[in-house]
């Protein structure tokens, strides 16, 4: 049984339900595989500065707070998105990619630290200082993580992970997906509590052991 959290690192939503997700792996990490995904939201053409989403996020930052309990911070809402940096999904889902290959048991704990990084503390996921910082929590060799970030092979491996992700149908994030090892069935769309996932997961179970 693996669960498969589907993400982006720029999704305000993915931010408050990575923290579930999370919650969610505690409760089952003896009984269950968990892998993270990154779906390429904002890459190539579609990469545009913060400033052009200003507004937008203004207004829908509040709706997550309330919703899922993160809270975005003032370097990020004053400074970070009234800016012209890039948004960028393709770095951060780099960094990803080179973190499973270290730690895939925490890959879904880093893929938060990243979202705290951007959201909260307002730092750039296009600049590798900030990788330097993070990796630090996880005793990661820095210098090699960041030549592995900018490695053209884990640059194409992260691109067909966005293929696979558009393959499957999934356009919106955050999604789960849960494969029972004969199917893979869709257990989240959007934000999802923790009891409602959890209910979702129990009943994929019972149905796919009557199969």
């Amino acid at each position: 049984m693996r669960f498969i959290y589907v993400y982006d690192p720029l999704c305000g939503w993915c931010y408050g339900f990575t923290p579930v997700v999370m919650q969610f792996q505690q409760l089952h990490s003896g009984a269950m595989e968990f892998d993270i995904l990154s779906g390429g939201m904002i890459v190539g053409d579609n990469r545009h500065p913060f400033s052009t989403m200003a507004a937008y996020i203004q207004r829908e930052h509040t709706n997550v707070e309330e919703m899922t309990g993160v809270k975005f911070g003032n370097a990020f809402l004053e400074k970070l998105l009234p800016s012209e940096e890039m948004m960028d999904s393709e770095k951060p889902s780099i960094a990803l990619t080179v973190f499973k290959a270290y730690q895939p048991e925490n890959a879904i704990s880093f893929a938060h630290d990243m979202q705290h990084a951007l959201n909260y503390d307002g730092l750039s996921l296009n600049l590798d200082t900030t990788y330097r910082k993070l990796v630090r929590k996880y005793s990661l060799p820095e210098d090699e993580f960041i030549d592995r970030l900018h490695n053209e092979h884990l640059r194409y491996e992260t691109n067909q992970e966005f293929q696979l992700v558009q393959n499957w149908g999934i356009t919106g994030f955050p999604a789960a997906i849960l494969d029972t090892g004969k199917q893979l069935y869709l257990c989240a769309r959007g934000y999802t509590p923790l009891d409602r996932l959890q209910q979702t997961v129990d009943n994929i179970i019972e149905e796919s052991n009557r199969l």
